[in-house]
């Protein structure tokens, strides 16, 4: 599967300052009384639907000053990711993609939830100090099951567009990684850089997250722009010059979404951002210029304060966004 990437999760990095106010070892645990972060899936529509699941992977290597990434949830098979049903007598079980252990689908019944809850588990030899382990999760949700085997991330005959993203990272403040520069914080949005195949909405509860962004939902392609705690079509850093460096489509091996927001028709025609600021189109191997969702300020993401834990990240598949084909 191509071009599914955490690309728009941002962790910030704490100072040694912060870092060892925060914890006398100069390790990232779960303070006396606090809890981990949870995280909610909700399925609102009123047709069963198909949660895919793709797990963030950490660096083969910690980056400068990160002596330790501390444990991190990598695979759908490990223990301490476990997901409970709201529909009674339902086990959560994950069907894998073959060969793989980070990639999986789940069906989710009409109104269905599924929560998972954090488990605390022994880090270090310090006093027995408590973390917890780190997740990144991107979702995405399919009317079938062939999510990972009809979806590269570009448009093809299954799908009316590219599948965007749910987009979480939880718990990096307290899963015992050691070193100022290591992630310390969590954090969610909405991806529709490939595409966009279903309303999405993210919901964050607790302290510490930005009250512009706590709540995000996106929308059709084309209307993506501005809105908080959602990256735009195309738009891999939101805003500004480079908003669509590395935009995934279109290219000659990977389509625009059907529904992709073109150069409105007229002489000297141009982009615009939703406050009438002027950029340039993108071309299409084909010829067709098209607009990349840029937003005026970098809001699409929602990035909570470092070290602040607990509450809950809730995930909505809301409805598909087009007709199915």
């Amino acid at each position: 599967m191509k071009n599914i990437r955490s690309h728009a999760l941002k962790i910030a990095n704490a100072s040694i300052l912060t870092l060892l106010c925060a914890n006398a070892w100069g390790q990232n645990t779960l303070p006396s009384g606090a809890k981990p972060t949870g995280m909610t899936i909700t399925n609102a529509s009123k047709s069963q639907v198909f949660a895919n699941i793709v797990l963030g992977q950490p660096p083969v290597t910690p980056p400068t000053g990160c002596s330790s990434l501390g444990k991190q949830i990598v695979s759908l098979t490990d223990p301490n990711l476990v997901f409970v049903s709201s529909v009674r007598g339902k086990k959560v079980v994950i069907k894998l993609v073959a060969g793989v252990t980070d990639k999986g689908s789940y069906r989710m019944a009409a109104g269905e939830t599924i929560t998972y809850r954090p488990k605390t588990v022994s880090c270090g030899t310090s006093g027995n100090l408590n973390c917890s382990a780190a997740v990144t999760v991107n979702y995405f949700f399919t009317s079938t099951d062939t999510g990972f085997s009809n979806n590269n991330g570009c448009s093809n005959s299954g799908f009316p567009n590219a599948s965007n993203l749910a987009e979480v990272s939880i718990n990096f403040g307290i899963n015992g990684s050691v070193g100022a520069s290591c992630a310390n914080a969590d954090d969610t949005d909405i991806s529709a850089v490939n595409g966009v195949n279903a309303i999405l909405k993210i919901t964050t509860h607790g302290t510490g997250w930005p009250a512009p962004t706590r709540i995000a939902q996106n929308s059709l392609l084309g209307q993506n722009a501005n809105l908080p705690g959602v990256f735009g079509w195309a738009a891999t850093n939101c805003a500004g010059n480079s908003a669509n460096a590395g935009y995934p489509n279109p290219s000659a091996s990977c389509a625009a979404p059907k529904n992709a927001p073109r150069v409105p028709v007229g002489k000297n025609a141009t982009c615009k951002t939703p406050k009438g600021l002027n950029y340039a189109p993108i071309a299409g191997p084909s010829g067709i210029l098209y607009c990349d969702e840029r937003s005026d300020t970098g809001t699409c993401n929602n990035q909570r304060d470092a070290y602040t834990t607990g509450g809950n990240v809730q995930i909505v598949y809301v409805k598909q966004a087009y007709p199915s084909p």
